[in-house]
């Protein structure tokens, strides 16, 4: 099956117009009809209902939506394998959380990069459901989470104690006046949400969620208010006193763990690169 079909039939399913996808593509509308076409007959099903202004995809095309995406990745880490092999010796592939990468995902990255220049590195951030089907698919060598997947066949490592603290741009704040008015609530995955709600069973829905700390550190400083934050990661600003620390509010401690297969080609790289954590 020629990879253009599938990468046009996801394009229009985005824009949900044979027009549009055709702009994207840089191709006539046509060309777009035609390979929509041709993946119909390939596959024996109709997978879009055209409508004159837009499209909308049939139940077939529903489960071809979540294929054709696995397909292309598949392919393209081949590819790059291939051509990638040439030149340097191994590949490897990390995805985590984006506020794993701020706290330091990305230290460790930049210091895997300057110590192995040979080796080839795709890293990606990721919501801790897609790192777990990644990991569950093979099409990621690590994923790094806050919660232990409940994946079979993988070894779990637990790599860090991330211990998080309220704090706030405004001084002398309680627990309660802290997580009420201005709050950010920034979504560390669902062991923080039970300790959150075991502690503050009683607060106002935040009405502004972010689920990176970097996110939400530059909206307190540019407009006010309080989050939990990691310690290791405010307390720069909190000696420079651009933050203040919400005294009467509980330490809500996270674990950092590290998931890859026992049976992969890198296993012996895989801990090599983690005892530098």
């Amino acid at each position: 099956m020629d990879t253009v079909l599938l990468k046009t039939f996801l394009e229009v399913t985005h824009a949900r117009n044979f027009g549009k996808a055709s702009e994207i593509l840089c191709v006539a509308p046509s060309t777009v009809s035609a390979r929509i076409r041709q993946l119909e007959e390939l596959l024996g099903l109709s997978l879009f209902i055209r409508n004159h202004q837009q499209v909308s995809l049939t139940p077939a095309g529903e489960h071809m939506v979540r294929h054709a995406r696995f397909i292309l990745n598949a392919w393209e880490r081949a590819y790059e394998d291939i051509a990638l092999s040439a030149n340097l010796n191994k590949r490897l592939v990390v995805a985590g959380t984006p506020s794993l990468w701020d706290i330091f995902l990305q230290d460790w990255l930049n210091e895997v990069h300057s110590q192995m220049p040979e080796l080839a590195l795709r890293a990606e951030d990721s919501t801790t459901l897609r790192v777990m089907e990644k990991l569950e698919r093979g099409s990621i060598d690590i994923g790094f989470i806050y919660e232990q997947p409940k994946l079979a066949n993988l070894v779990i490592e637990e790599l860090k104690s991330i211990p998080l603290q309220l704090v706030s741009t405004q001084p002398g704040l309680d627990a309660d006046r802290a997580t009420s008015s201005g709050y950010i609530r920034v979504e560390w995955g669902s062991v923080f949400n039970s300790l959150h709600e075991r502690y503050f069973p009683q607060r106002p829905l935040a009405p502004v969620r972010v689920n990176s700390m970097r996110i939400a550190m530059k909206l307190m400083l540019s407009s006010g208010g309080s989050a939990y934050l990691p310690v290791i990661s405010t307390a720069e600003r909190v000696n420079s006193g651009e933050l203040f620390v919400v005294e009467d509010a509980p330490r809500l401690e996270m674990k950092a763990y590290a998931a890859y297969s026992p049976h992969g080609e890198h296993h012996d790289l895989i801990k090599q690169l983690l005892a530098m954590l």
